[in-house]
């Protein structure tokens, strides 16, 4: 059996970063200042949040 210390390091180590893979956002999008990849995420955001409200809604009307 995995003793979950071993487990959680095994996900820490996993789950970390490596100096390669990160690289902010404005290094992987050619040319788009910071303000403008955060009105793509903020407007993203919204959108995704709105659909997923309308589907939970739907979900909950009808199971009530």
């Amino acid at each position: 059996m995995v003793k979950p210390i071993n487990f959680i390091t095994f996900l820490i180590c996993l789950l970390m970063p490596i100096s390669a893979y990160a690289r902010c956002a404005v290094c992987y999008t050619n040319g788009l200042s910071g303000a403008s990849i955060a009105v793509i995420v903020i407007v993203l955001s919204a959108i995704f949040l709105f659909v997923s409200n309308i589907f939970l809604q739907k979900f909950l009307e009808r199971y009530k």
